[in-house]
């Protein structure tokens, strides 16, 4: 054997002494990094489903916000509607003949208070019917 032969079977023992050193360290620190690498992962999906969980109720919230905000703006309206009745902005046309006869009774019955008394209270009666009505449709106790 030569000394080139000896150097050379030396070199390649050390190096597969350090190639299998190297095979069983990181054979040995897979299992716990492979652990940790599942737990880093199990924590980033617990955080991503929660984000998600947080963004739908905030989603919920300002969906219900928007459906009684639109309730209630609707039946403000509809109220300021009914107790302020604008003719000019609907107008109403007759034939002239039953234009005059609907004012001379309307100029005869307006000093007593029929045109403007009566028909609120009416009104305020059957709108306070109808929102009892429609929480009793709401609440479930509502027969057919």
């Amino acid at each position: 054997m030569t000394f080139i032969e000896s150097l050379s079977w030396y070199i390649t023992t050390f190096a597969d002494l350090v190639a299998d050193g190297f095979t069983k360290l990181f054979s040995y620190l897979s299992v716990p990094l492979g652990w940790l690498i599942w737990l880093i992962e199990g924590i980033w999906y617990f955080l991503t489903r929660l984000f998600d969980i947080v963004i739908a109720v905030l989603n919920i919230f300002g969906v219900l916000f928007q459906f009684f905000g639109a309730l209630l703006v609707g039946f403000l309206k509809t109220i300021k509607g009914l107790l302020w009745i604008d003719f000019g902005q609907t107008p109403i046309h007759f034939p002239s003949t039953t234009s005059v006869g609907m004012k001379t009774v309307i100029d005869a019955i307006s000093p007593t208070g029929l045109l403007t008394v009566v028909p609120l209270v009416m009104l305020a009666i059957v709108w306070l019917f109808f929102i009892y009505k429609v929480f009793a449709l709401l609440g479930g106790e509502v027969e057919a």
